[in-house]
């Protein structure tokens, strides 16, 4: 079932009747015209729903109100780059962060263009590594946050505002930025701080639809991207997927159909392999995936950074997706995809001619998801799990505030060489407590790492192994996330999707802390205190979870983990 509009290819083998049967029936009862007025009627019958999807729906016409934004952003670029800043860092959480995230490792940065760092960890290491890398006093700062409530973001904007002012006085403020909705505190917060520009976004537009607002072409434009071109790619999208009128092949529908049917039909697990040049989209389709799919028991799995298999490797519960560029064969992957659909694997390809058709891919999915929530009548547009980890956490931190530290996280299962295991199940060392908790896994469950930690090429390697010993032995789906970033989007999932998750969270200790202004407590802190409410956040929700805490050294620690999991997994039947 080849998309004539755009470049991709479903091979869909025994599911492919039901999927053109659902694609009819939407037809039938009027999609298009429904869908552009915003017919809340296509998902739910209950009216309290039907207006906050109607609230969200603002996104559908971003792409045309932004192109009439690209002089006043191109403007800006122009201005910072005259009064002379050489780096740009945005700091964010989720939506706020992952579409420049995917821009800044899918486009080149050129000369005369500002690179681009992106903060969205509380890790405490990280924040320093950073902050040494930087010339702060030519360093200009975004501070992006939808409800500029968000307790990262003004985290970090409080952090190296105290810094630039040490350096700058009273003109700190001419090294920040703000993107946030219209009527958001943190409006009168840069106000006072004299920030040199705040950018008002668009406030029915949710967080992981904002890609192609403010929040995502501001950083694009001082990375030196044309986000014209991208607006028009996406407005090409737009009309492909029926804002005229009725078309006959629409690629969100088609894409969101397949998925919706497979994912009801068992097929759960959307398993995405991209060429290295484009893994980072894997960050931005986890959050829209995930976020919008995971509640009620229902969900797609979004599945990256998994090393393709072979067909007797996998369950019935995959289904195999490929984005990479039409120039880049990739033959190894392509062959193993078609060894996989021979097996019976639904298996779809999505070919882009260049990084600049990230604009009409980010439309496309976005139309895909929304679909995907009418097919399997959930709300796409809210997340009514993500508060559940920031309650949590907020009363963790109450008890910082009034007592100076963390509660203790009680007794551990096990300890072994400096590494403590926390779990619901016993073990005589940490190989036993592993081997019980992996002991429970069951067909079409997934393993989920949680990684509160600061990121390096080594511990990403580690996690990597630790899946492969995983899905080697047990042939469930594996999915890794660094903390706190993750909570703003597979988070969702982890505690609304279905309960077939088995949760392994990594937290170690912080020797080298940074203190926050105005608060009574450090980064360290903060990221362990959202570590533990996760956690309570997960059992709260009957999720199966271990804690294991790596000690002062964490990729020391995680050999250390490797090798009992290796002498657990020899004895897991």
């Amino acid at each position: 079932m080849p998309d004539t509009h755009f470049s991709a290819t479903y091979h869909l083998g025994q599911y492919q009747p039901a999927v053109e049967a659902e694609i009819a029936t939407l037809n039938q009862h009027d999609f298009t015209t429904r869908f552009w007025q915003k017919d809340a009627t296509l998902w739910t019958q209950d009216a309290e729903a039907q207006q906050s999807i109607r609230s969200f729906m603002g996104w559908l016409r971003t792409p045309e109100i932004m192109l009439a934004a690209v002089a006043e952003i191109k403007a800006f670029v122009h201005e910072v780059k005259q009064a002379g800043f050489q780096h740009v860092v945005v700091m964010g959480m989720g939506g706020s962060t992952m579409a420049p995230i995917v821009f800044k490792s899918s486009f080149h940065w050129g000369a005369g263009d500002l690179p681009l760092s992106i903060l969205d960890t509380t890790d405490p290491g990280t924040v320093a590594a950073l902050e040494a890398e930087l010339p702060l006093r030519h360093t200009l700062f975004i501070v992006a946050s939808k409800s500029g409530t968000t307790a990262e973001p003004l985290a970090f904007g409080d952090y190296f505002y105290d810094k630039l002012k040490a350096i700058k006085g009273e003109q700190a403020g001419e090294n920040f930025v703000a993107i946030t909705d219209p009527g958001s505190k943190f409006v009168d917060q840069a106000r006072a701080q004299g920030y040199r520009h705040i950018f008002l976004n668009f406030s029915e537009v949710g967080g992981r639809f904002s890609a192609l607002t403010y929040f995502g072409l501001v950083p694009a434009a001082c990375y030196g991207i044309n986000i014209g071109a991208l607006l028009h790619g996406a407005v090409q999208m737009m009309h492909a997927c029926g804002s005229q009128g009725p078309v006959a092949d629409n690629p969100g529908l088609a894409l969101g159909a397949a998925l919706g049917v497979l994912a009801r039909q068992g097929r759960d697990k959307l398993t995405l392999i991209t060429p290295d040049n484009l893994s980072s989209l894997g960050l931005w389709l986890e959050q829209l995936l995930a976020e919008s799919t995971g509640k009620h028991g229902k969900g797609i799995l979004p599945v990256a950074g998994e090393p393709l298999g072979t067909p007797q490797e996998y369950g019935t519960d995959r289904v195999f997706l490929y984005i990479g560029y039409e120039e880049f064969t990739d033959t190894p992957n392509l062959h193993k995809l078609q060894a996989l659909e021979q097996a019976g694997h639904p298996v779809i390809i999505i070919r882009l001619k260049e990084a600049m058709d990230l604009g009409s891919e980010f439309y496309r999915w976005e139309i895909a998801v929304a679909v995907v929530g009418i097919v399997l009548g959930i709300n796409p547009f809210d997340q009514p799990n993500v508060q559940a980890a920031k309650t949590a956490t907020d009363a963790l931190m109450k008890v910082v505030t009034e007592k100076g530290q963390l509660p203790s996280p009680g007794q551990p299962a096990a300890s072994q060489n400096g590494v403590s295991y926390y779990a619901p199940v016993t073990g005589s060392d940490a190989a036993g407590v592993l081997g019980a908790f992996f002991q429970q896994a069951k067909p079409g469950d997934f393993l989920s790492l949680q990684a509160y930690l600061h990121e390096s090429e080594k511990l990403n390697a580690e996690l990597a192994e630790f899946r492969r010993l995983v899905q080697d032995k047990l042939r469930i789906a594996t999915t890794s996330g660094y903390g706190p970033r993750f909570l703003h989007s597979t988070g969702q999932y982890h505690k609304g999707g279905p309960n077939t998750g088995l949760f392994v969270q990594f937290t170690a200790d912080h020797p080298q802390d940074l203190p926050l202004p105005g608060r009574t407590y450090t980064f360290g802190t903060f990221e362990n205190a959202q570590a533990q409410g996760d956690l309570e956040a997960l059992r709260n929700n009957d999720r199966r979870a271990l804690h294991i805490h790596l000690g002062p050294n964490p990729e020391q620690g995680m050999q250390t983990v490797l090798a009992a999991l290796q002498a657990a997994l020899a004895h897991v039947s």
